[in-house]
Protein backbone atom coordinates (compact mmCIF):
# COMPACT_ATOMS: atom_id res chain seq x y z
CA UNK A 1 0.00 0.00 0.00
CA UNK A 2 1.63 3.48 -1.26
CA UNK A 3 2.19 5.70 2.10
CA UNK A 4 0.10 8.75 1.85
CA UNK A 5 1.55 12.26 2.02
CA UNK A 6 -0.02 12.97 5.49
CA UNK A 7 1.40 9.72 7.09
CA UNK A 8 4.96 10.69 5.54
CA UNK A 9 4.59 14.09 7.29
CA UNK A 10 3.48 12.49 10.07
CA UNK A 11 6.53 10.14 10.07
CA UNK A 12 8.46 13.28 9.60
CA UNK A 13 7.41 14.76 12.47
CA UNK A 14 7.93 11.96 14.81
CA UNK A 15 12.23 12.04 13.70
CA UNK A 16 14.13 12.16 16.73
CA UNK A 17 16.66 14.71 14.27
CA UNK A 18 13.35 16.84 14.02
CA UNK A 19 12.59 16.33 17.54
CA UNK A 20 15.77 17.81 18.43
CA UNK A 21 16.46 20.22 16.17
CA UNK A 22 12.49 21.93 17.42
CA UNK A 23 13.56 21.65 20.93
CA UNK A 24 16.87 23.25 20.17
CA UNK A 25 15.14 26.41 18.75
CA UNK A 26 12.89 26.55 21.20
CA UNK A 27 15.68 26.36 24.04
CA UNK A 28 17.34 29.28 21.96
CA UNK A 29 14.29 31.24 21.31
CA UNK A 30 12.98 31.34 24.61
CA UNK A 31 16.07 33.21 26.76
CA UNK A 32 15.93 35.64 23.80
CA UNK A 33 12.44 35.76 24.49
CA UNK A 34 12.36 35.90 27.97
CA UNK A 35 15.15 38.39 28.03
CA UNK A 36 13.46 40.48 25.70
CA UNK A 37 10.65 41.01 28.21
CA UNK A 38 12.37 41.35 31.00
CA UNK A 39 14.14 44.17 29.67
CA UNK A 40 11.37 46.02 28.59
CA UNK A 41 9.87 45.70 32.17
CA UNK A 42 12.81 46.87 33.19
CA UNK A 43 13.21 49.95 30.92
CA UNK A 44 9.58 50.74 32.25
CA UNK A 45 10.19 50.28 35.84
CA UNK A 46 13.29 52.78 35.10
CA UNK A 47 11.10 55.20 33.36
CA UNK A 48 8.23 55.14 36.34
CA UNK A 49 10.81 55.92 39.05
CA UNK A 50 11.99 58.57 37.02
CA UNK A 51 8.65 59.59 36.29
CA UNK A 52 7.78 59.49 39.88
CA UNK A 53 10.40 61.66 40.82
CA UNK A 54 9.63 64.07 38.55
CA UNK A 55 6.05 64.38 39.60
CA UNK A 56 7.16 64.97 43.23
CA UNK A 57 9.14 67.51 42.30
CA UNK A 58 6.21 68.92 40.25
CA UNK A 59 4.30 69.03 43.26
CA UNK A 60 6.39 70.78 45.42
CA UNK A 61 6.75 73.27 42.89
CA UNK A 62 2.80 73.70 42.74
CA UNK A 63 3.17 74.06 46.27
CA UNK A 64 5.71 76.86 46.11
CA UNK A 65 4.66 79.19 43.09
CA UNK A 66 1.53 80.78 45.36
CA UNK A 67 4.40 82.12 47.72
CA UNK A 68 6.81 83.15 44.52
CA UNK A 69 3.91 84.95 42.63
CA UNK A 70 3.86 88.06 45.10
CA UNK A 71 7.50 87.81 46.84
CA UNK A 72 9.55 90.65 46.23
CA UNK A 73 13.46 90.26 46.75
CA UNK A 74 13.13 92.11 50.32
CA UNK A 75 11.06 89.23 50.90
CA UNK A 76 13.51 86.62 50.76
CA UNK A 77 13.63 85.62 54.48
CA UNK A 78 9.62 84.29 54.19
CA UNK A 79 11.04 82.04 51.44
CA UNK A 80 13.45 80.42 52.61
CA UNK A 81 11.49 79.82 55.76
CA UNK A 82 8.72 78.02 53.81
CA UNK A 83 10.76 75.80 51.40
CA UNK A 84 12.01 74.11 55.00
CA UNK A 85 8.99 72.61 55.00
CA UNK A 86 9.70 70.81 51.68
CA UNK A 87 13.49 69.44 52.57
CA UNK A 88 14.29 66.23 52.84
CA UNK A 89 18.08 64.40 53.15
CA UNK A 90 17.59 63.11 49.56
CA UNK A 91 16.47 66.30 47.90
CA UNK A 92 17.41 70.08 46.90
CA UNK A 93 15.25 73.21 46.11
CA UNK A 94 17.07 75.85 44.52
CA UNK A 95 14.98 78.85 43.58
CA UNK A 96 16.54 81.31 40.88
CA UNK A 97 14.96 84.96 40.20
CA UNK A 98 15.22 86.87 36.89
CA UNK A 99 13.75 90.71 37.34
CA UNK A 100 11.34 91.97 35.40
CA UNK A 101 13.38 94.16 33.60
CA UNK A 102 15.68 91.68 32.06
CA UNK A 103 14.79 89.08 29.59
CA UNK A 104 18.72 87.36 29.54
CA UNK A 105 19.27 84.05 30.53
CA UNK A 106 22.17 85.50 32.01
CA UNK A 107 20.35 87.16 34.44
CA UNK A 108 19.26 84.69 36.53
CA UNK A 109 20.78 83.92 40.08
CA UNK A 110 19.85 82.05 42.92
CA UNK A 111 18.03 83.40 45.57
CA UNK A 112 17.52 80.10 47.80
CA UNK A 113 18.65 77.00 48.18
CA UNK A 114 17.42 73.95 50.79
CA UNK A 115 20.13 72.70 51.93
CA UNK A 116 22.52 75.55 51.40
CA UNK A 117 25.33 75.62 49.08
CA UNK A 118 28.51 77.91 48.66
CA UNK A 119 28.58 81.00 46.68
CA UNK A 120 31.04 79.08 44.50
CA UNK A 121 28.78 76.21 43.97
CA UNK A 122 25.49 78.02 42.80
CA UNK A 123 27.44 80.01 40.18
CA UNK A 124 28.72 76.38 39.10
CA UNK A 125 25.42 75.36 39.08
CA UNK A 126 23.90 77.76 36.86
CA UNK A 127 26.31 77.87 34.23
CA UNK A 128 25.10 73.84 33.99
CA UNK A 129 21.62 75.17 33.54
CA UNK A 130 22.94 77.83 31.32
CA UNK A 131 24.36 74.92 29.15
CA UNK A 132 21.54 72.22 29.32
CA UNK A 133 19.63 74.75 28.11
CA UNK A 134 16.96 75.31 31.01
CA UNK A 135 17.78 78.89 31.41
CA UNK A 136 18.00 80.16 27.90
CA UNK A 137 14.43 78.45 27.42
CA UNK A 138 13.40 80.52 30.28
CA UNK A 139 14.33 83.84 28.80
CA UNK A 140 11.55 83.32 26.09
CA UNK A 141 9.24 83.43 28.52
CA UNK A 142 7.79 82.58 32.33
CA UNK A 143 5.12 81.25 31.42
CA UNK A 144 6.15 78.47 30.06
CA UNK A 145 6.74 74.73 32.06
CA UNK A 146 9.41 73.15 31.80
CA UNK A 147 10.24 69.22 32.98
CA UNK A 148 13.30 67.76 32.09
CA UNK A 149 14.19 64.00 33.02
CA UNK A 150 18.08 63.30 33.34
CA UNK A 151 19.80 59.90 33.25
CA UNK A 152 23.10 61.45 34.46
CA UNK A 153 23.82 63.46 37.21
CA UNK A 154 23.78 67.35 36.32
CA UNK A 155 24.00 69.03 39.87
CA UNK A 156 25.89 68.94 43.28
CA UNK A 157 29.02 68.10 41.59
CA UNK A 158 27.28 64.79 39.59
CA UNK A 159 25.78 63.87 42.68
CA UNK A 160 22.51 65.28 42.30
CA UNK A 161 20.16 64.29 39.39
CA UNK A 162 17.87 67.27 37.58
CA UNK A 163 14.46 66.02 38.21
CA UNK A 164 12.33 69.18 37.76
CA UNK A 165 12.49 72.70 36.49
CA UNK A 166 8.91 75.02 37.11
CA UNK A 167 8.26 78.31 36.10
CA UNK A 168 6.84 80.83 38.10
CA UNK A 169 5.79 84.45 36.58
CA UNK A 170 5.73 86.74 39.67
CA UNK A 171 4.98 90.26 40.43
CA UNK A 172 8.57 91.28 40.58
CA UNK A 173 10.02 88.89 38.41
CA UNK A 174 10.62 85.15 36.82
CA UNK A 175 11.24 82.50 38.78
CA UNK A 176 12.51 79.35 38.69
CA UNK A 177 12.06 76.43 40.76
CA UNK A 178 14.63 73.84 40.26
CA UNK A 179 14.37 70.55 41.96
CA UNK A 180 17.57 67.83 42.38
CA UNK A 181 17.23 64.37 43.52
CA UNK A 182 19.93 62.44 45.25
CA UNK A 183 21.72 60.03 42.58
CA UNK A 184 21.61 57.30 45.48
CA UNK A 185 18.04 57.52 45.81
CA UNK A 186 17.35 57.29 42.42
CA UNK A 187 19.86 54.55 41.47
CA UNK A 188 18.83 52.38 44.64
CA UNK A 189 14.93 52.90 43.10
CA UNK A 190 15.96 51.65 39.87
CA UNK A 191 19.46 48.82 40.68
CA UNK A 192 22.15 50.45 38.61
CA UNK A 193 23.22 47.25 37.96
CA UNK A 194 21.38 45.58 35.08
CA UNK A 195 18.42 42.97 35.70
CA UNK A 196 20.05 39.94 34.60
CA UNK A 197 23.25 40.39 37.25
CA UNK A 198 20.50 39.86 40.42
CA UNK A 199 21.14 36.87 41.83
CA UNK A 200 18.03 35.46 41.47
CA UNK A 201 17.98 35.87 37.64
CA UNK A 202 21.36 34.50 37.98
CA UNK A 203 19.86 31.59 39.89
CA UNK A 204 17.10 31.13 36.87
CA UNK A 205 19.78 31.15 34.34
CA UNK A 206 21.81 28.02 36.15
CA UNK A 207 18.98 25.97 36.08
CA UNK A 208 17.57 26.58 32.56
CA UNK A 209 21.29 26.06 31.32
CA UNK A 210 21.71 22.93 33.48
CA UNK A 211 17.67 21.81 32.18
CA UNK A 212 19.17 21.99 28.22
CA UNK A 213 22.14 20.34 28.77
CA UNK A 214 19.77 17.36 30.59
CA UNK A 215 17.83 17.65 27.59
CA UNK A 216 20.62 18.00 24.98
CA UNK A 217 22.46 14.78 26.67
CA UNK A 218 19.10 12.51 26.68
CA UNK A 219 18.64 13.50 23.36
CA UNK A 220 22.59 12.88 22.87
CA UNK A 221 22.59 9.41 24.77
CA UNK A 222 19.67 7.84 22.75
CA UNK A 223 20.90 8.81 19.76
CA UNK A 224 24.57 7.44 20.07
CA UNK A 225 22.60 4.22 21.47
CA UNK A 226 20.86 3.84 18.35
CA UNK A 227 24.16 5.05 16.36
CA UNK A 228 26.01 2.24 18.48
CA UNK A 229 23.20 0.07 17.13
CA UNK A 230 23.49 0.37 14.14
CA UNK A 231 27.33 0.18 14.02
CA UNK A 232 26.80 -3.47 15.89
CA UNK A 233 24.49 -4.29 13.33
CA UNK A 234 26.83 -3.68 10.06
CA UNK A 235 29.62 -5.29 12.17
CA UNK A 236 31.06 -8.22 9.94
CA UNK A 237 32.48 -8.97 13.67
CA UNK A 238 29.86 -8.50 15.82
CA UNK A 239 29.26 -11.57 17.72
CA UNK A 240 28.83 -10.45 21.09
CA UNK A 241 25.61 -9.42 20.74
CA UNK A 242 23.64 -5.85 21.58
CA UNK A 243 22.84 -5.61 24.71
CA UNK A 244 26.36 -5.93 26.29
CA UNK A 245 27.28 -2.76 24.68
CA UNK A 246 24.34 -1.25 25.42
CA UNK A 247 24.83 1.52 28.32
CA UNK A 248 21.54 3.24 28.54
CA UNK A 249 19.12 0.95 30.82
CA UNK A 250 16.43 2.31 29.03
CA UNK A 251 17.44 0.67 26.10
CA UNK A 252 18.59 -2.55 27.40
CA UNK A 253 15.46 -4.56 27.10
CA UNK A 254 15.24 -3.59 23.12
CA UNK A 255 19.14 -4.64 22.86
CA UNK A 256 17.73 -7.74 24.44
CA UNK A 257 15.26 -8.05 22.12
CA UNK A 258 17.44 -7.76 18.99
CA UNK A 259 20.15 -10.47 20.69
CA UNK A 260 17.16 -12.79 20.76
CA UNK A 261 15.95 -11.52 17.35
CA UNK A 262 19.68 -12.72 16.60
CA UNK A 263 19.75 -15.81 17.99
CA UNK A 264 16.44 -16.88 16.36
CA UNK A 265 17.77 -15.95 12.90
CA UNK A 266 21.18 -18.02 12.76
CA UNK A 267 18.82 -20.66 14.17
CA UNK A 268 16.85 -20.69 11.43
CA UNK A 269 19.20 -19.90 8.61
CA UNK A 270 21.63 -23.15 10.67
CA UNK A 271 18.30 -24.98 10.11
CA UNK A 272 17.66 -24.20 6.31
CA UNK A 273 21.14 -25.29 5.46
CA UNK A 274 20.92 -28.50 7.30
CA UNK A 275 17.66 -28.83 4.95
CA UNK A 276 18.87 -27.74 1.91
CA UNK A 277 21.83 -30.62 2.60
CA UNK A 278 19.20 -33.29 3.63
CA UNK A 279 17.07 -32.80 0.63
CA UNK A 280 19.69 -32.58 -1.71
CA UNK A 281 20.94 -35.77 -0.27
CA UNK A 282 17.20 -37.46 -0.30
CA UNK A 283 16.70 -36.60 -3.60
CA UNK A 284 20.39 -38.05 -5.51
CA UNK A 285 20.09 -41.26 -3.89
CA UNK A 286 16.70 -42.00 -6.72
CA UNK A 287 17.61 -39.76 -9.47
CA UNK A 288 21.00 -41.88 -9.50
CA UNK A 289 19.51 -45.09 -9.08
CA UNK A 290 16.99 -43.91 -11.84
CA UNK A 291 19.79 -42.71 -13.95
CA UNK A 292 21.33 -45.65 -13.29
CA UNK A 293 18.79 -48.66 -14.22
CA UNK A 294 18.06 -46.49 -17.77
CA UNK A 295 21.08 -46.17 -18.96
CA UNK A 296 21.60 -50.30 -20.16
CA UNK A 297 18.33 -50.16 -21.51
CA UNK A 298 18.60 -46.88 -23.52
CA UNK A 299 21.88 -47.94 -25.01
CA UNK A 300 20.39 -51.42 -26.03
CA UNK A 301 17.44 -49.67 -27.07
CA UNK A 302 19.58 -47.91 -29.67
CA UNK A 303 19.97 -50.42 -32.11
CA UNK A 304 16.92 -52.65 -31.48
CA UNK A 305 14.15 -50.32 -30.97
CA UNK A 306 13.62 -46.79 -31.86
CA UNK A 307 10.80 -45.62 -30.08
CA UNK A 308 11.97 -46.70 -26.67
CA UNK A 309 15.37 -45.17 -27.13
CA UNK A 310 13.44 -42.03 -27.60
CA UNK A 311 11.38 -42.31 -24.40
CA UNK A 312 14.29 -43.43 -22.53
CA UNK A 313 16.26 -40.56 -24.04
CA UNK A 314 13.39 -38.25 -22.80
CA UNK A 315 13.67 -40.03 -19.03
CA UNK A 316 17.24 -39.07 -19.07
CA UNK A 317 16.73 -35.58 -19.96
CA UNK A 318 14.26 -34.89 -17.36
CA UNK A 319 16.68 -36.58 -15.03
CA UNK A 320 19.45 -33.67 -16.17
CA UNK A 321 16.77 -31.27 -15.59
CA UNK A 322 15.28 -32.74 -11.92
CA UNK A 323 19.33 -32.76 -11.19
CA UNK A 324 19.43 -29.38 -12.01
CA UNK A 325 16.40 -28.16 -9.82
CA UNK A 326 17.60 -30.37 -6.81
CA UNK A 327 20.88 -28.49 -7.24
CA UNK A 328 19.26 -24.78 -8.22
CA UNK A 329 16.87 -25.54 -4.78
CA UNK A 330 20.18 -26.05 -2.50
CA UNK A 331 21.73 -23.40 -4.08
CA UNK A 332 18.81 -21.11 -3.21
CA UNK A 333 17.95 -22.50 0.18
CA UNK A 334 21.70 -21.95 0.80
CA UNK A 335 21.46 -18.40 -0.44
CA UNK A 336 18.33 -17.72 1.49
CA UNK A 337 20.38 -18.70 4.79
CA UNK A 338 22.99 -16.21 3.96
CA UNK A 339 20.50 -13.92 3.62
CA UNK A 340 18.78 -14.19 7.45
CA UNK A 341 22.39 -14.28 8.53
CA UNK A 342 25.11 -12.39 6.42
CA UNK A 343 28.79 -12.89 7.48
CA UNK A 344 29.79 -9.25 6.15
CA UNK A 345 33.38 -7.98 5.60
CA UNK A 346 35.38 -4.87 4.11
CA UNK A 347 35.78 -5.97 0.65
CA UNK A 348 38.03 -4.48 -1.83
CA UNK A 349 35.72 -4.42 -4.51
CA UNK A 350 37.89 -3.34 -7.40
CA UNK A 351 40.54 -5.54 -6.81
CA UNK A 352 37.67 -8.33 -6.78
CA UNK A 353 36.46 -7.40 -10.34
CA UNK A 354 39.68 -7.22 -12.16
CA UNK A 355 40.61 -10.08 -11.03
CA UNK A 356 37.55 -11.76 -12.25
CA UNK A 357 37.87 -10.09 -15.09
CA UNK A 358 41.56 -11.45 -15.42
CA UNK A 359 41.14 -14.93 -14.36
CA UNK A 360 37.56 -14.79 -16.94
CA UNK A 361 40.88 -14.25 -19.80
CA UNK A 362 43.08 -16.59 -18.64
CA UNK A 363 40.01 -19.53 -18.81
CA UNK A 364 39.02 -17.99 -22.54
CA UNK A 365 41.91 -18.03 -24.68
CA UNK A 366 39.85 -17.10 -27.53
CA UNK A 367 36.53 -16.19 -26.66
CA UNK A 368 33.63 -15.05 -29.19
CA UNK A 369 32.74 -12.55 -27.07
CA UNK A 370 34.68 -10.27 -25.72
CA UNK A 371 34.63 -8.65 -21.99
CA UNK A 372 36.53 -5.65 -21.41
CA UNK A 373 36.77 -4.04 -18.18
CA UNK A 374 36.74 -0.36 -16.69
CA UNK A 375 37.46 -0.31 -12.89
CA UNK A 376 37.85 3.07 -10.69
CA UNK A 377 40.79 2.36 -7.74
CA UNK A 378 40.20 1.97 -4.36
CA UNK A 379 36.74 0.67 -3.94
CA UNK A 380 35.84 -1.25 -1.05
CA UNK A 381 32.13 -1.73 -0.03
CA UNK A 382 30.28 -4.26 2.73
CA UNK A 383 29.81 -7.74 1.90
CA UNK A 384 31.15 -11.18 1.13
CA UNK A 385 33.40 -12.19 -1.36
CA UNK A 386 31.59 -15.09 -2.91
CA UNK A 387 28.04 -13.19 -2.90
CA UNK A 388 29.56 -9.94 -4.60
CA UNK A 389 31.09 -12.19 -6.96
CA UNK A 390 27.86 -14.76 -7.52
CA UNK A 391 26.58 -11.55 -8.61
CA UNK A 392 29.10 -10.29 -11.28
CA UNK A 393 29.36 -14.11 -12.24
CA UNK A 394 25.73 -13.97 -13.21
CA UNK A 395 25.47 -10.59 -14.56
CA UNK A 396 28.55 -11.12 -17.05
CA UNK A 397 27.69 -14.80 -17.64
CA UNK A 398 24.24 -13.42 -18.64
CA UNK A 399 25.64 -10.83 -21.12
CA UNK A 400 27.79 -13.46 -22.79
CA UNK A 401 24.82 -15.59 -23.35
CA UNK A 402 23.27 -12.92 -25.47
CA UNK A 403 26.07 -11.24 -27.23
CA UNK A 404 26.51 -12.31 -30.79
CA UNK A 405 30.20 -13.42 -31.94
CA UNK A 406 32.80 -10.79 -32.06
CA UNK A 407 30.62 -8.50 -29.91
CA UNK A 408 32.03 -6.89 -26.54
CA UNK A 409 30.83 -6.87 -22.97
CA UNK A 410 31.94 -4.39 -20.53
CA UNK A 411 32.70 -4.39 -16.90
CA UNK A 412 32.71 -0.90 -15.46
CA UNK A 413 32.85 0.21 -11.62
CA UNK A 414 32.52 3.71 -10.34
CA UNK A 415 32.29 5.37 -7.52
CA UNK A 416 28.66 7.57 -7.43
CA UNK A 417 29.00 9.56 -4.19
CA UNK A 418 28.79 7.31 -1.71
CA UNK A 419 27.73 4.53 -3.68
CA UNK A 420 29.90 2.01 -6.13
CA UNK A 421 27.99 1.28 -9.55
CA UNK A 422 28.89 -1.50 -11.13
CA UNK A 423 27.39 -1.87 -14.55
CA UNK A 424 27.44 -4.91 -17.21
CA UNK A 425 26.72 -3.94 -21.05
CA UNK A 426 26.05 -6.05 -23.60
CA UNK A 427 25.72 -5.85 -27.34
CA UNK A 428 22.87 -8.29 -27.39
CA UNK A 429 19.18 -8.09 -28.49
CA UNK A 430 17.81 -6.74 -25.47
CA UNK A 431 14.94 -7.48 -23.61
CA UNK A 432 10.96 -6.71 -24.81
CA UNK A 433 9.63 -3.31 -22.96
CA UNK A 434 6.97 -5.39 -21.91
CA UNK A 435 9.21 -8.37 -20.57
CA UNK A 436 11.76 -5.95 -18.82
CA UNK A 437 10.42 -5.32 -14.90
CA UNK A 438 10.13 -9.36 -15.13
CA UNK A 439 13.90 -10.50 -15.48
CA UNK A 440 14.58 -10.10 -12.14
CA UNK A 441 11.32 -12.75 -11.00
CA UNK A 442 12.39 -15.74 -9.84
CA UNK A 443 11.70 -18.61 -12.07
CA UNK A 444 11.46 -16.37 -14.61
CA UNK A 445 13.25 -17.19 -18.18
CA UNK A 446 12.83 -15.92 -21.39
CA UNK A 447 15.24 -17.07 -23.98
CA UNK A 448 14.03 -16.81 -27.76
CA UNK A 449 14.64 -19.69 -30.03
CA UNK A 450 15.71 -17.64 -32.60
CA UNK A 451 18.09 -15.92 -30.18
CA UNK A 452 21.15 -18.47 -31.07
CA UNK A 453 23.84 -16.18 -29.91
CA UNK A 454 27.72 -17.99 -30.18
CA UNK A 455 27.90 -16.66 -26.98
CA UNK A 456 25.35 -18.05 -25.45
CA UNK A 457 25.75 -20.61 -22.78
CA UNK A 458 24.91 -24.20 -22.85
CA UNK A 459 22.67 -26.39 -20.23
CA UNK A 460 19.22 -25.81 -18.58
CA UNK A 461 18.31 -22.35 -17.26
CA UNK A 462 15.74 -21.83 -14.05
CA UNK A 463 15.49 -18.00 -13.81
CA UNK A 464 17.11 -17.78 -10.96
CA UNK A 465 20.44 -16.41 -11.27
CA UNK A 466 19.22 -12.49 -11.62
CA UNK A 467 16.72 -13.20 -9.44
CA UNK A 468 19.44 -13.94 -6.68
CA UNK A 469 21.76 -11.21 -7.57
CA UNK A 470 18.55 -8.87 -6.77
CA UNK A 471 18.04 -10.40 -3.59
CA UNK A 472 22.11 -10.31 -2.73
CA UNK A 473 22.03 -6.34 -3.43
CA UNK A 474 19.02 -5.58 -1.69
CA UNK A 475 20.19 -7.71 1.27
CA UNK A 476 23.53 -5.18 1.10
CA UNK A 477 21.46 -2.16 0.97
CA UNK A 478 21.83 -1.85 -2.31
CA UNK A 479 19.38 -2.20 -5.55
CA UNK A 480 19.59 -3.47 -9.04
CA UNK A 481 17.92 -2.28 -12.40
CA UNK A 482 18.01 -3.23 -16.10
CA UNK A 483 17.88 -0.97 -18.97
CA UNK A 484 17.88 -1.37 -22.95
CA UNK A 485 20.77 -0.04 -24.66
CA UNK A 486 20.49 2.16 -27.74
CA UNK A 487 20.29 0.72 -30.43
CA UNK A 488 20.46 -3.05 -29.26
CA UNK A 489 21.76 -4.57 -26.01
CA UNK A 490 20.88 -4.71 -22.30
CA UNK A 491 22.85 -2.59 -19.15
CA UNK A 492 22.21 -3.92 -16.12
CA UNK A 493 23.53 -1.64 -13.27
CA UNK A 494 23.85 -2.44 -9.30
CA UNK A 495 24.68 0.31 -6.66
CA UNK A 496 26.25 -0.81 -3.41
CA UNK A 497 26.84 1.61 -0.65
CA UNK A 498 30.46 2.38 0.15
CA UNK A 499 31.93 0.70 3.28
CA UNK A 500 32.23 3.26 6.19
CA UNK A 501 36.17 4.42 6.71
CA UNK A 502 37.26 2.99 10.02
Amino acid sequence: MPETPNRRRLRWLRSIRVQAFALAVILIALPALVFSVLGNAEAERRLLVRKAVAETGDAIAVGIAPILRDLRPAELATLRSALSRFAAPDRSIKILFRPASSIAAEAFYFVATVPPISAEQTEVERQQLLHLGILPGLSQGCTARLLRDRDASVLGGGAEVLTSVTSVEGAAGCWAVVIATSESRILGAIEASPYWSRPEVRIAIAIYALMALLIAAIFAGVWHGLLKFRRLALSPTQLAGFAPATVIPELASLAAAFDSMVQRMRHSADMIRQAAEDNAHAFKGPIGTIRQAIERPTLLALHQHRSLHDTLRTVSLSLDRLDGLVQSARYLDNATAELLEPQLSSVDFSTLVRSFVQSHATMNVAPPVRLDAHVADGIVVAGQPETLEGVLETLVDNALSFSPAGACVMVRLERDGDHAVLSVQDEGPGVAPDRLPRIFDRYYTHRPAECACPGQASGVHFGIGLWLARQNALSLGGRIDAVNRDPHGLCVKVVLPVAEQR
